[in-house]
């Protein structure tokens, strides 16, 4: 069995609140290692990890994990002298050390400890080493715990920490890559996907399954749901002027997703919605389309440019994906030229001649939506 360290970043420095966000971190490294034999010790703030293999694919997406150490356990000093003279020696590096005394019990303070364990190795080899490594030094309940960084995590807070979230999820670059930035403050997501079967093709539910299957990797157990939206978007398409098509399209699916996350009570919604990036997304309209719902709607990608969004859709998974061929339901029956300066009494005055058929359609949309469990 293989030892390791879990450090924490922002967790560590919760104060009271700091046993909430590690019983959440417990429960979801529990639920991510469920098909490895493995033991899991707090620490107080780091946490110590028994398990055998290979486990950086795994951890590395755990949410609120800063480093992952690769650790050796000794009960006594000297030993974890014996053991950086060995590390300097066969390895040829220079040792930096960082020490941390979590037990006042033991009678000196991370200051002496430091100074006892370098003393003899600044002096240790004849030459200069090639490199230095860093170790972390962790004395706790008569154990010390030694051991040098073997991978970086994300950091963050735990998934579910921040309550829920529901995603009005796309298969392109943008909302995958905001439903990352949301895990990685603690939400817990849920998501939402609107298509215009059979007038867009079947590849796109496929692909923002796919999807979700890999931001199910940090969301540990999702949900995505399904509502197809042709009808609604014939009838605009007769009924309103073409300019306003997709704004009246996303005030319905902000409709939508308000009656889904009220249903399960989620507060919050989350959108890849970036400021100036496409018509719908001016900040006239983004006010406009924000007016169909009373839920607060987090837009975690609204001053990035495309290249970021990309870089970072490489970076978690999703890239391969969203960039393969698809419809967008969006797209569908809009003009050349969609207004970028929508005014909100205009819309309203426009909804208001046609709210029943509206209302009507939303309930036979929400009425027949589509959950699948990952």
């Amino acid at each position: 069995m293989g030892f390791y360290l879990l450090k924490t970043s922002e967790i560590v420095i919760k104060g009271r609140n700091r046993k909430f966000f590690e019983k959440i971190l417990i429960n979801n490294l529990k639920e991510k290692l469920k098909n490895k034999s493995f033991k899991l010790k707090n620490l107080g703030g780091e946490f110590l990890l028994e398990i055998d293999g290979n486990i950086e694919e795994e951890l590395s997406k755990i949410f609120g994990i800063n480093k992952v150490l690769e650790i050796k356990i000794f009960d006594n000093l000297d030993s974890v002298k014996d053991f950086l003279k060995k590390e300097a020696k066969e390895k040829g590096i220079g040792i930096k050390l960082k020490v941390k005394r979590k037990d006042k019990e033991f009678n000196m303070t991370s200051k002496e400890i430091f100074e006892y364990l370098m003393g003899e190795l600044k002096y240790f080899t004849n030459q200069a080493p090639k490199e230095t490594k860093e170790y972390y030094l962790i004395y706790y309940k008569k154990n010390f715990f030694i051991g040098e960084e073997k991978f970086k995590g994300y950091g963050g807070l735990p998934v579910g920490a921040s309550g829920k979230g529901l995603v009005l999820l796309s298969t392109g670059f943008d909302s995958p890559v905001a439903s990352f930035l949301m895990m990685k403050r603690g939400l817990k997501l849920y998501f939402l996907h609107f298509h215009s079967y059979p007038q867009t093709s079947i590849q796109d539910i496929e692909k923002v399954k796919n999807i979700v299957q890999v931001l199910d990797e940090y969301n540990l157990g999702s949900e995505l749901y399904l509502m197809n939206i042709l009808n609604i978007q014939k009838f605009y398409f007769k009924n309103i002027p073409s300019k306003y098509l997709v704004i009246f399209y996303r005030r319905t699916m902000f409709r939508l997703a308000t009656k889904l996350a009220k249903d399960k009570g989620i507060k919050v919604l989350v959108t890849g919605e970036n400021l100036g990036q496409v018509a719908s997304q001016t900040i006239d309209n983004l006010k406009t389309i924000e007016n169909a719902t009373d839920l607060l709607v987090l837009r975690p990608l609204i001053g990035l440019n495309k290249q970021e969004i990309i870089n970072m859709a490489q970076k978690i998974g999703t890239y391969d994906i969203s960039k393969l061929p698809g419809d967008d339901c969006c797209s569908l029956f809009i003009p050349k030229h969609p207004a970028t300066k929508s005014n909100l009494k205009e819309i309203l005055k426009i909804e208001s001649t046609i709210k029943d058929k509206i209302e009507e359609l939303e309930q036979e949309i929400y009425k027949e939506k589509e959950l699948l469990k990952f």
